[in-house]
């Protein structure tokens, strides 16, 4: 690239156009990323709608079911005129809509909470059963891939391979059922029932579901960033490193892994709504008072705040983490596009 310092007689409307290029740069980066992040609204609101309509599109009276079956026309009428169920749909999905703005998501039918309060109470367990499940797993994979991708022998990738599929074949369930067994019963080092919600003591019951969770994504993970870490030993700029003599730690960082990550970090932001499906199963084996478990609650009673309130917060939470995802490996490998 010409500049004034190395070619003074380069003519000035080529150095201008070439400082230009990094401003187009930025200016088609910060273009991509407002798109980005619109999409990401849009597709919040659908998952928003799509939650809101399916309740009410399924057959069934909550308002019945809430008040039993013995239930006079009067009071059926006047608890649907409460919470606006007797509107048609677009104007209880416009309440909705405008609510949310506001802080409002609604009230439940049968325990008279605020879907907010419920929210701020349950849902702090399931997020930090799904940061204990993501940091593990990123902690394990990322030793397993390099030391495979730099053993370069054939028998340690086909174990390793074997490995992974099996572990993908065990189901979580089983796997929680076992060490809730093996952990609970028999070593005791997992309380059998009973929560604390008080940090670090509420650990003691969350390191099992945690660690259970993480098995169905050390597999995927370590895969993908093997296949990364290989592609990446073939690049040019490996060997320059190894010429030049770089310390072990600054080659391992900037050579190989930061370069490799890109593809690993956005499977896992994109892997967040799988870790939240498994997340409600542990919280149902385990007995923990998570936002999943209300959810089930609440679609088995077809209590229409709460369920459509905590879909919306999962979706927002699965749309954004994507959208970070994205960013991030666009920040640790430039290759990476934003499309």
């Amino acid at each position: 690239m010409a500049s004034s310092a190395i070619n003074p007689g380069a003519p000035a409307e080529e150095i201008s156009a070439e400082q230009k290029v990094p401003d187009k740069n930025r200016i088609a980066l910060r273009r991509t990323l407002f798109g980005r992040f619109i999409r990401s609204l849009v597709v919040a609101f659908w998952v928003m709608f799509i939650a809101f309509s399916l309740l009410r599109f399924s057959p069934g009276d909550p308002i019945r079911l809430a008040l039993g079956t013995d239930a006079t026309e009067e009071a059926v009428a006047e608890m649907k005129q409460k919470y606006g169920l007797d509107q048609s749909f677009f104007v209880q999905f416009y309440d909705y809509f405008t609510g949310v703005f506001s802080g409002d998501l609604g009230t439940s039918f049968f325990s008279q909470r605020e879907v907010t309060e419920v929210v701020a109470m349950h849902l702090p367990v399931t997020l930090m059963i799904i940061l204990l499940s993501m940091g593990a797993a990123v902690i394990i994979s990322i030793p397993i891939a390099l030391s495979v991708a730099l053993s370069r022998r054939p028998v340690i990738t086909y174990f390793f391979r074997t490995s992974t599929s099996i572990s993908l074949a065990i189901p979580g369930f089983f796997l929680a059922l076992l060490g809730l067994l093996l952990f609970g019963t028999v070593v005791t080092w997992v309380p059998a029932a009973g929560y604390e919600g008080n940090f670090p003591s509420n650990l003691k019951y969350l390191w099992l579901p945690a660690l259970v969770n993480c098995f169905s994504l050390v597999p995927i993970l370590s895969r993908v960033l093997h296949s990364s870490l290989m592609d990446t030993l073939g690049e040019e700029f490996v060997e320059t490193g190894v010429i030049r003599g770089v310390g072990k730690l600054k080659f391992y960082w900037s050579y190989m892994l930061r370069p490799s990550l890109a593809p690993t970090v956005v499977l896992v932001s994109y892997m967040v709504g799988i870790m939240i499906g498994g997340t409600v199963v542990m919280e149902m084996i385990f007995s923990l008072p998570g936002i999943g478990r209300e959810l089930i609650e609440a679609v088995s009673t077809r209590d229409y705040a709460i369920v459509q309130g905590i879909v919306m917060i999962f979706g927002l939470i699965v749309v954004f983490t994507s959208f970070i995802g994205d960013l991030l490996g666009y920040l640790l490998d430039r290759r990476v596009t934003l499309s």
